[in-house]
């Protein structure tokens, strides 16, 4: 029969042996998600797994695998596990990788498969490529809560932005924004807290614009003092500051009456 046709190669078996027996672990005994990279888009991480809590929601949280299967790579050891030789093409990848790299080899004698995570500390140059050791103690079907352990809490991020999205939408509605400045603060030339709440204000073009001419801003703990703002120094340095920091300051200033963040800062300016 004449050979051109595409060639299923033995290493390509090897390849999808291994993963179907990591994939049917993560589907039948952790009751996970595999997702199998298309081998053209294989450059060193051969699936995703995604994680799914007991409740049966997926959160997000994965990590990616490489698999591999063959007797060949149960054959180096030391007195803590297999020696894993990896290429020099798949390092910086797998260091760069965004989410945990565990590497699984696949025995098919045995039908035992061991895992490790990547880390580039735990490896070692080997000149050519560079070697990570595979516990013996590893199991990969014993390690479930270890993989759990691997990814980081889950958040209910949509709880969590509630407040923020209702404060966001009573400074859409506002008619102005009131934002208090502590003596304190003027004492120590502190402008992180203002600095703050204007990149609050800043977060979307959107949220910006509908805060435009609405920000009011008052001083605290003069109450006793006889003088005006503008009369006492230290008031006068830090709108100098203030200005510094907050360059977008005029664009959020009131404009309608009373104005009195306008008047102030031109007052002490003058």
């Amino acid at each position: 029969m004449t050979s051109d046709y595409p060639q299923f190669s033995h290493r390509n078996r090897k390849g999808e042996l291994g993963v179907q027996v990591i994939s049917t672990i993560i589907f039948d005994d952790f009751g996970w998600i595999f997702k199998r990279n298309h081998q053209e888009h294989d450059f060193g991480i051969d699936g995703q797994i995604d994680y799914v809590s007991a409740a049966g929601l997926v959160t997000g949280q994965f990590f990616g695998v490489q698999i591999k299967y063959g007797e060949s790579f149960f054959k180096e050891t030391n007195r803590w596990g297999y020696v894993f030789r990896g290429e020099e093409k798949h390092f910086n990848y797998f260091s760069n990788y965004p989410v945990p790299v565990v590497i699984v080899l696949c025995n098919p004698e045995t039908r035992k498969n061991y895992w490790v995570e990547f880390s580039s500390k735990a490896t070692q140059s080997t000149g050519a490529g560079w070697k990570i050791t595979v516990p013996f103690a590893n199991s990969f079907i014993e390690s479930k809560k270890v993989f759990e352990d691997l990814l980081p809490p889950i958040s209910d991020s949509r709880s969590e932005l509630e407040d923020y999205w209702k404060l966001n939408n009573l400074i859409v509605e506002a008619g102005f924004i009131h934002f208090i400045i502590a003596r304190s603060e003027v004492e120590v030339m502190s402008t992180e807290r203002a600095r703050a709440f204007f990149d609050r204000l800043r977060v979307t073009k959107e949220l910006a614009h509908d805060s435009q001419g609405k920000v009011e801003i008052s001083f605290f703990g003069y109450e006793s003092d006889s003088r005006e703002l503008f009369e006492i120094e230290s008031v006068r340095s830090y709108t100098r500051a203030l200005r510094v920091a907050l360059p977008e300051l005029f664009f959020f200033c009131r404009t309608q009456p009373p104005a009195f963040t306008l008047k102030v800062l031109a007052m002490c300016q003058a």
